[in-house]
């Protein structure tokens, strides 16, 4: 078996163990209004799942300056593997056949 899945089955066999014996632990919280005998565990996992809430804006918000243009782009400096004499990507090397006269 795969050693991933191994850790994950031992961590969540800890994870239900650390829950099923603090279910009868309680406490009270006070946010501006007192909750008598909340259990400890319920008040644990609505504090991870608000701190997850407060965490997403910052999360997106981080992506989407990453995936911003420059204001000012700078040009692209050409390489020096196709900047060789008779190289066909190299447009500074075309010759025209039939250059159109200029008009003086």
């Amino acid at each position: 078996m795969p050693v991933k899945l191994i850790g994950i089955i031992i961590l969540m066999v800890i994870i239900a163990l650390l829950t099923g014996f603090n279910l009868d632990n309680r406490c009270d919280i006070w946010l501006f209004y007192t909750f008598k005998q909340v259990p400890v565990f319920g008040a644990m996992l609505a504090s991870f799942v608000l701190g997850v809430f407060v965490t997403l804006p910052f999360t997106f918000g981080r992506r989407s300056k990453k995936n911003r243009r420059p204001e000012n782009p700078q040009p692209p400096v050409p390489s020096k593997k196709n900047s060789a004499k008779g190289d066909i990507n190299n447009p500074s090397d075309e010759v025209l056949e039939n250059p159109v006269p200029v008009e003086k």
